[in-house]
């Protein structure tokens, strides 16, 4: 590597480790870890007292309410924390809010006709529209608080949905309320909290929420984010379908054993996949977002290459801890886990790094590019499955992992040029203003 190569790397980890950003993210992290620990203790406890049938069976009402919520909003959502102003920023709420009750009564009706033809248990079907809402404000408030850049608020809004959740599945679960009732119930519950307090710490913006109503300023921020429900909402699920399909592939082309293996080693990276997201994403929404008041960074490729080394330490410690943990494991269950750990580690590592990323991108209309990338991993995807089919789960493991940082380069690149753009007009803008008027 050339000496120039080496100092630039040195100047943006030396950045990123001085840095706010970081710190913030760092704090929000070990919120987010401590969230994630009560979480977990609690649920453990919830399985031994509750029918592991009721966990099957909510995993689908989960499903069902998680895809409901992204659509939700059509992903305008994203606009809230891209507003160059309050004022935008106001109009984007509204518009939220607007289309958001109109799918909320069209998911509401749909819930309740299929309990009314038998595809759903009716408690089941009467809670599903409140879970969706109660996720949905959990997302706007999210939107404004990120906006604010209010991290503290985030890491605490996280940790009393993970300790109000699991406490009240295990209160409701020592109760007579049926087990799945009980997940549904508390689901709603935790979500709901984490509104509350979010709600009460973002009180000082209530004022905008109900009042500076205007049709005009609604239609022309939909105008002007059109493309977020045109090319973000597909790119969205597509990105969902890209980041499970090891959990879809390896039990149709996978023994049993392997296939187990690789979903329990997705599972244990997942925790820090989901943290390291949770904690990066705000931060980068925060600090990237267009501004009328500061010129938008531009996101460089030695903060990308930064990122990875700084990351991909810790995903290949936690994978060389369980690969020398392999021999002790021979006599269980788990015996083999260390043939797919390396692999899933690697493609956790880029999902991680790829989810900010993408995120950012949708702080700018140009969404084009943005679907592409996702399709194109999408369809790297079913390549994957056939080289499962003809080659082997091991191969098909590895394919994932390189589309995956494929992925991950492809949207470094892309959040690069947008924020560069972005970076040069508001130069330009600047340039206008102090030139004046030419006479």
């Amino acid at each position: 590597m050339s000496s120039s190569f080496l100092s630039s790397l040195r100047a943006a980890i030396d950045g990123m480790v001085a840095g706010r950003s970081l710190r913030d993210a760092a704090s929000l992290a070990l919120r987010l870890i401590g969230a994630r620990g009560m979480s977990l203790v609690t649920l453990i406890v919830a399985a031994w007292l509750v029918d592991i049938q009721a966990f099957a069976e909510f995993g689908v009402y989960q499903t069902l309410a998680m895809l409901a919520w992204i659509a939700l909003f059509l992903r305008y959502d994203a606009a809230i924390v891209a507003a160059r102003d309050e004022a935008e920023a106001r109009s984007a709420l509204h518009l939220c809010m607007s289309v958001g009750a109109g799918l909320w009564l069209v998911f509401t009706a749909a819930s309740l006709t299929a309990a009314e033809i038998g595809w759903m248990r009716f408690e089941l079907a009467a809670m599903l529209p409140l879970s969706i809402l109660a996720r949905g404000l959990l997302r706007l408030t999210f939107a404004r608080t990120t906006r604010d850049g209010d991290f503290k608020a985030l890491g605490r809004a996280s940790i009393i949905q993970s300790f109000v959740q699991p406490v009240t599945l295990v209160a409701l679960v020592l109760s007579p309320v049926e087990d799945v009732l009980c997940f549904a119930v508390a689901d709603i519950v935790g979500h709901g909290s984490g509104v509350l307090y979010l709600m009460w710490r973002q009180r000082r913006h209530r004022q905008g929420v109900f009042q500076g109503w205007s049709a005009t300023a609604i239609i022309v921020t939909a105008k002007r984010w059109k493309s977020l429900p045109f090319y973000n909402l597909p790119s969205a699920f597509f990105s969902l379908a890209f980041v499970m399909s090891p959990l879809l592939i390896m039990p149709m082309a996978a023994s049993a054993v392997f296939a187990g293996h690789a979903a329990l080693a997705y599972r244990i990276f997942d925790v820090p996949t989901q943290i390291i997201t949770a904690a990066s994403t705000p931060v980068f929404l925060n600090q990237l977002r267009p501004s009328y008041h500061r010129q938008t960074p531009v996101f460089g490729r030695f903060m990308l290459v930064g990122l990875v080394l700084l990351v991909g330490t810790a995903y290949a410690a936690m994978a060389g801890a369980l690969v020398l943990a392999d021999p002790w494991l021979e006599t269980t269950a788990l015996a083999g886990l260390g043939e797919t750990v390396p692999i899933i580690a690697l493609f956790q590592l880029f999902v991680a790094l790829a989810a900010p990323l993408n995120d950012s991108c949708a702080l700018f209309p140009q969404q084009r590019r943005l679907v592409i990338i996702q399709g194109l991993a999408l369809a790297g995807g079913g390549v994957a499955a056939i080289i499962a089919l003809v080659l082997s789960p091991a191969a098909a493991l590895l394919a994932l992992a390189l589309v995956a940082g494929g992925r991950m380069l492809a949207l470094g690149e892309l959040l690069r040029a947008l924020s560069g753009m972005s970076h040069r007009a508001f130069a330009r803008t600047q340039a206008d203003v102090s030139s004046g008027p030419r006479l």
